[in-house]
Formats: C-alpha cells, structure tokens, sequence
C-alpha cells in the first residue's frame, strides 16, 4: 500500500518519526505509527479537497512474539530497525539491546494512512 502511494519508493524510516506504539494482549499484535513530511508522490484523490504537509501511516504487526520493554524515552523512539529476521519473520527494535522495546512478527500490514496539515510552530 506504501509501494502504491509513493510510485513503489516509500520513505524509510530514516525519512520518518515514530509517535505511536500500542501492545494488544490480546490477539498478539502491536501497532505503531510513523509521520513523515516526505508526502506520497500518488496521492489519494480524496487527499486534494485539503491542504496538508505532513503524512501520518500505521504499520499493524500481527501474532507477535518475543516482545520485551526495557525503559522507554525519546532516545529510544529515534532509534527504530526494522528488519528480516529467520523464518522469515520480521524483526523491530526501537532502542538498542539495553533499553527500548523488540519483538518479532511473521507479517506487517499498513492499517491506515491519512495526511493533515501541521503548523510551521512547534
């Protein structure tokens, strides 16, 4: 879905800011949320009745394994690696080894996406 909007190049997460982490118990899974001001170069048409300059989308990661939280800060947040692990599962760490939270996952879906227009002010 990524691939779509952004003509098959979407933003690593270099490109992108982690503001959402949500562990659900109960059914496995963990959902986080990435914001970017790289916008989609294959915008939705609903997407032009508005201004915007930011791009919000979440990633769904279901059947989730191994997850451990060792602190959680700011510094952590920055630090986000997602990557291949064996299996062909999915391996995400926000943080380094000490502190942060893993997991792994055998799947990821994008879950929603939506641009809005943020304020030049911080």
């Amino acid at each position: 879905m990524l691939g779509d909007l952004y003509g098959g190049s979407a933003p690593g997460l270099d490109e992108c800011e982690l503001f959402y982490v949500h562990a659900d118990e109960r059914d496995n899974s963990v959902t986080v949320g990435f914001d970017t001001v790289r916008l989609p170069s294959h915008p939705r048409s609903e997407w032009s009745e508005a201004p915007y300059n930011r791009f919000e989308f979440y990633l769904f990661f279901s059947d989730v394994a191994d997850f451990q939280v060792n602190g959680w800060s700011m510094r952590e947040a920055r630090d986000v690696d997602v990557a291949a692990a064996p299996g062909g599962a999915i391996s995400v760490s926000f943080g380094d080894t000490g502190a942060g939270i893993h997991f792994t996952a055998p799947s990821v879906r994008v879950a929603r996406t939506r641009v809005y227009l943020a304020s030049d002010v911080p």
